[in-house]
């Protein structure tokens, strides 16, 4: 018995043999991702549908609806759909912002005003403890780096000059911004964040670096130095 069991396979003989849920899977399996339609590869993602409504009808009803459309509405409103559930919906958001960061990175990322380093910066920071930041740009405004220089209390960051300039140096950077949150409050700096912004702005002329800003951002908005004259 121990030899005919070994014979048996618990594989689908062809896919018409495959329950409809299964199916995207196991096509994936047998001839990789680029078989596989836009609703397919969704199906694949969000893994099972709900009673009466398969996850291949439903996966065709998101894409029916259009990537920018769902990109736009927020969890609230595709809740509202027939067969997805929290769980889905947060799989749907996850795989959107996921394919705008790849598609991102691949053109690089470019900062040309505060608005678009404020855009870049907000997912950096939360609302518990004030963090510096430092953006490192070529010539072109491209961002060629990236560095979490100093994390602090709820009110206070240390950080010293060197340690914005060094990753400056081993990137080979043209310009650089600095950012830092303020967890509560307003954005407007305080009197350390002046003295220090100067403090590195100096260390920038003497090695040949532009300090482009410093932004402080808080949930009531964002100060950008640049934008005020103070840089």
């Amino acid at each position: 018995m121990g030899e005919a069991g070994d014979r048996v396979s618990y594989r689908y003989r062809s896919l018409k043999d495959i329950p409809q849920e299964l199916r995207p899977r196991e096509k994936l399996l047998r001839l990789g991702p680029e078989a596989l339609s836009e609703e397919e590869l969704l199906a694949v993602l969000l893994g099972s549908g709900t009673k009466g409504f398969d996850v291949l009808k439903l996966a065709k009803e998101l894409v029916k609806m259009g990537w920018e459309e769902l990109e736009r509405k927020p969890v609230e409103e595709l809740l509202k759909l027939k067969g997805l559930g929290l769980v889905k919906a947060l799989k749907v958001k996850a795989l959107l912002e996921l394919s705008k960061r790849i598609r991102r990175g691949s053109k690089g990322v470019f900062i040309r005003n505060p608005k678009e380093a404020v855009a870049f910066l907000r997912s950096k920071f939360d609302d518990r403890k004030e963090k510096l930041v430092a953006l490192y740009l070529d010539l072109s405004n491209r961002l060629v780096g990236e560095e979490l220089v100093a994390v602090g209390s709820a009110n206070r960051v240390f950080a010293k000059p060197k340690d914005v300039l060094f990753k400056a140096v081993k990137l080979s950077a043209n310009g650089i911004i600095l950012a830092h949150n303020h967890p509560s409050g307003p954005p407007e700096p305080s009197e350390e964040d002046l003295l220090f912004t100067q403090r590195v702005k100096k260390a920038c002329e003497l090695l040949g670096f532009e300090l482009l800003d410093h932004i402080v951002l808080s949930e009531e908005g964002f100060f950008s130095f640049r934008e005020e004259g103070l840089i």
